[in-house]
């Protein structure tokens, strides 16, 4: 059993090199922590604008769906509308002024054209996409044929 003995030097080189090290480790973990902590508290704040956002891009093409809009301001909506009955047909809107509005207005908002044909069609019964990629402007389709040929115009 020969161990060598170490000398004040070694020792103090050894222990220098441990604590640096330590250091080192205790850093990274805690700057990996701080990072996330910080991650995690801007997507639980900003969640509605980040999802509001990312559906601005993701839904351009697609039907959305008649829940995320506001059918009296032809906007996409951060969130979820309420579907209200008015002369036998469901609308969406975002709050009560809203549907009073279309309410006392019905004949100017209730009707649209369709951007490719031209004809009038109600809000309730219509296709609905977004005019443009990000940006929260609704746009009213008769059928799907002139939803699918106001796309493929825009590309």
């Amino acid at each position: 059993m020969n161990k060598k003995k170490l000398t004040k030097r070694e020792l103090r080189e050894r222990q220098v090199f441990e604590d640096k090290k330590f250091n080192r480790t205790l850093l990274i973990s805690f700057s990996s922590l701080f990072v996330f902590v910080i991650f995690y508290l801007v997507f639980h704040t900003f969640w509605h604008d980040t999802k509001y956002t990312y559906r601005q891009y993701a839904l351009y093409g697609k039907q959305v769906p008649a829940e995320l809009v506001c059918m009296n301001g032809d906007k996409l909506l951060k969130h979820e509308s309420i579907k209200l009955s008015y002369k036998g047909k469901n609308y969406s809107f975002c709050n009560q002024d809203c549907y009073d509005h279309f309410v006392n207005h019905f004949t100017e908002d209730a009707f649209i054209s369709d951007p490719l044909s031209g004809d009038t069609i109600c809000k309730a019964v219509a296709l609905l996409g977004l005019k443009n990629r990000g940006n929260p402007e609704i746009v009213y389709f008769q059928n799907i044929k002139t939803f699918n040929q106001y796309y493929k115009s825009r590309k």
